[in-house]
């Protein structure tokens, strides 16, 4: 084979694997690392960014065992021109809080409230009754506490075990971890009331906890991927809504996209098939709407035979920006060499051209040696 012969293989054969793996480029990461109270508060001015910081600060003393849940003021430097404006800023900052800080609000119920002035507010809490201290509804039970520090200690080694990854596998190794830790609660879902005396599944303590007898419903497995990206330094969000009934899941930002995570619908799946198609997760979507999107999901390379509805919760994405509503129309993949079904014809072609290249070129040199 002559020296022209050879380069010419190369030229091809070069072609062909930048052609076929042309496709990296659109999934390349973004090495930038999201720190979970960034997050929110990209979507607060200075005011209520002051605001955000003074009321968590009670929230991680309340969560940590040091300050009672009774009453307590927050004072300003800079007051709010009307009384309007700070239950806004208040309840914008509360939503905020509830939804990117599930490691301090573990032990809350729905029986807080607020008590506003011009300049002022006061913020009173709500202790489910299985956190409450002997004696005082007002503290968390120190029992409690403990179980709830050893389970966020818990979180933190997984998150430690995926800390080199890159963010699709840290994504994917939050699934597998979860959903082999958690099996979906049937029992507190079809409880009148259950939540009212026991708020632990849907919280990320039940997941974390060590415990294989105390387990989440679909709030709980969604807070506990978004506490793990937010330890990963990805940016996730919590949206609550409806797939026929009242359900839970998450949307993940990558490289300037939405992508669509549902932790509890892939845990449905056997657990080897989950650990090999995570079903549900960084999966396309086939339209999106204000309200919500639809999709199918691909599952062992077939769809399912169903188009599913997701619809947001009033409210849900209220302080959100518009652009998380568009989820992505493409699944997002693994960064770096792959093989798509549509490579094996091309290469065939490539060889084929190749083969004919060298025939012509031996042709040729043994017509110029007579």
């Amino acid at each position: 084979m002559t020296a022209q012969m050879k380069i010419g293989i190369f030229i091809a054969l070069f072609a062909v694997l930048s052609v076929i793996f042309s496709p990296v480029t659109a999934y390349a990461e973004s090495t930038e690392i999201v720190k979970p109270s960034a997050i929110p508060e990209k979507y607060l001015d200075e005011q209520e960014t002051e605001l955000y910081r003074q009321v968590l600060k009670n929230f991680v003393a309340i969560s940590e065992g040091r300050q009672s849940a009774e009453t307590f003021y927050i004072d300003l430097p800079a007051p709010f021109p009307s009384k309007k404006k700070y239950e806004d800023a208040v309840e914008k900052v509360m939503y905020l809080i509830r939804r990117y800080t599930p490691e301090y609000n573990f032990w809350e119920d729905s029986s807080g409230y607020l008590v506003y002035s011009t300049t002022r507010c006061g913020i009173v809490y709500g202790i489910s009754p299985i956190y409450q201290a002997q004696g005082n509804a007002n503290r968390i039970d120190p029992a409690k506490l403990n179980e709830a520090k050893k389970a966020l200690a818990n979180a933190q080694a997984i998150a430690d075990k995926y800390k080199n990854k890159s963010a699709y596998d840290k994504i994917i190794g939050y699934v597998d971890e979860i959903c082999a830790l958690n099996t979906y609660n049937d029992e507190a879902v079809d409880t009148d009331g259950y939540s009212l005396y026991d708020i632990t599944p849907w919280r990320i303590i039940s997941v974390f906890d060590g415990d294989p007898s105390t387990n989440a419903v679909c709030a709980g497995y969604a807070w506990a991927f978004q506490y793990l990206c937010a330890l990963g330094g990805i940016e996730c969000h919590y949206v609550s809504g409806t797939v026929s009934e009242s359900h839970a899941w998450n949307i993940v930002e990558l490289d300037g996209k939405s992508y669509f995570v549902d932790v509890t619908f892939c845990d449905g799946f056997p657990e080897e098939d989950i650990k090999r198609y995570h079903p549900y997760v960084l999966d396309s979507v086939v339209s999106n709407a204000q309200d919500g999107f639809s999709t199918y999901f691909p599952y062992v390379g077939r769809l399912s035979a169903d188009m599913e509805t997701y619809k947001y919760d009033d409210g849900a994405m209220k302080y959100l920006p518009e652009s998380l509503r568009t989820l992505s129309t493409g699944a997002y993949r693994k960064p770096g060499l792959r093989f798509e079904w549509w490579h094996l014809p091309l290469i065939i072609l490539v060889v084929v051209a190749v083969v004919r290249f060298v025939k012509r070129r031996r042709a040729n040199h043994d017509s110029e040696d007579y």
